[in-house]
């Protein structure tokens, strides 16, 4: 199986715009967040235009409330025989990042389409091979659900794949809706078995309470934890407010925190230097339980040194944390019960929706 791990959004843009052009049959796109306020030099709305009066299917597929495209930019590619569809449903949304090209090439991670984020330190992975299926399969369904109708895609939902057999790199998608929480399995089983080290890279930092539970308990069993965050997040600035109170909390427990210079938007954790998880979700609690998910689990030996070395490198361009970086505690009370509530409250929308 190839791939290739992509550690700047501007270069992922690059290689997704290369890929577009180069397309033969179809594209398949589905992304959080899409603004067409990238045509100075990534135009992604003209070169997909293009494609399809070439006589190119392609389906997009963009979150109604993280996309933002003007009404001139829709027009233009549904005039040209693209499908798009703006994904909306109550309290959901699919935070998903998956470009599909030809059906045998894939990218996938955290790497969104807006001009503010051109510049971003993210991590993204285009994969080539059987693995490709299993998100081709993913994406029929949100197409499905969204009301498309072209039994070109449908026949992947409807595909019978055979039993789940792990490989060096397989696809995992997290899907509410559905009531599958492939993320909170994975995390609990991995961060409970660690033996070693755990290395974590995340922007938004507001764990659920057995996440926070689970990182105390393998400190004190002696496992090195590691987490990568921006020293401040950009977007929604907001997020400082959880990241910082959580970095507080979990310092005291000897958990180390290295704090970026530039905003770092990257989703990653690598286990004891042997497997890992790389993908569209953060360490909070929307990602855990509410939003729609997707990206790959790894035991590579090349993928987990290379990423391991690109995490490496972004810890010697930190600052640590220390308690002197957090402004006053006059709220830590307030925050800590309005964080449980949150958290309890998605879990009762949870069970109401299952």
């Amino acid at each position: 199986m190839r791939y290739k791990v992509y550690t700047k959004t501007e270069k992922a843009w690059d290689a997704m715009l290369h890929a577009i052009k180069h397309a033969k049959s179809s594209i398949l796109f589905e992304m959080y967040i899409f603004e067409d306020d990238t045509s100075d030099s990534h135009d992604f709305i003209e070169i997909l235009r293009q494609k399809a009066l070439s006589g190119m299917k392609i389906k997009l597929i963009f979150d109604s409330f993280g996309s933002k495209i003007s009404d001139a930019s829709v027009k233009k590619l549904r005039e040209a025989g693209i499908e798009l569809f703006f994904y909306k449903t109550l309290f959901r949304v699919t935070h998903r990042k998956i470009l599909i090209i030809d059906e045998h090439t894939a990218f996938i991670g955290g790497i969104n389409i807006k001009k503010f984020f051109r510049k971003w330190d993210d991590l993204a992975i285009r994969i080539d091979g059987k693995v490709v299926g299993r998100i081709l399969k993913s994406f029929a369904l949100i197409y499905k659900n969204c009301g498309g109708e072209d039994k070109d895609i449908l026949k992947y939902d409807n595909e019978k794949i055979l039993p789940f057999q792990k490989g060096k790199i397989w696809f995992f998608e997290h899907y509410p809706p559905r009531n599958s929480f492939k993320l909170k399995k994975y995390y609990r089983d991995k961060i409970d078995l660690a033996r070693e080290k755990l290395l974590i890279s995340t922007p938004y930092f507001m764990p659920n309470h057995w996440v926070v539970k689970a990182l105390k308990k393998a400190s004190q069993r002696g496992v090195k934890v590691e987490i990568i965050m921006p020293r401040f997040a950009t977007n929604p600035k907001i997020t400082n407010i959880p990241n910082y109170f959580y970095m507080h909390k979990l310092y005291k427990h000897g958990i180390k925190f290295f704090l970026t210079r530039e905003m770092n938007h990257s989703k990653i954790m690598l286990i004891d230097g042997e497997e890992g998880i790389l993908g569209s979700h953060n360490i909070d609690i929307l990602s855990f339980d509410f939003n729609m998910e997707s990206g790959v689990f790894f035991t590579e030996p090349e993928l987990i040194r290379e990423l391991g070395q690109v995490l490496e490198d972004w810890k010697k361009d930190s600052l640590p944390y220390s308690p002197g970086m957090r402004g006053t505690h006059l709220f830590d009370y307030f925050y800590e019960f309005c964080f449980r509530v949150f958290e309890y409250a998605v879990k009762i929308f949870n069970k109401l929706t299952a």
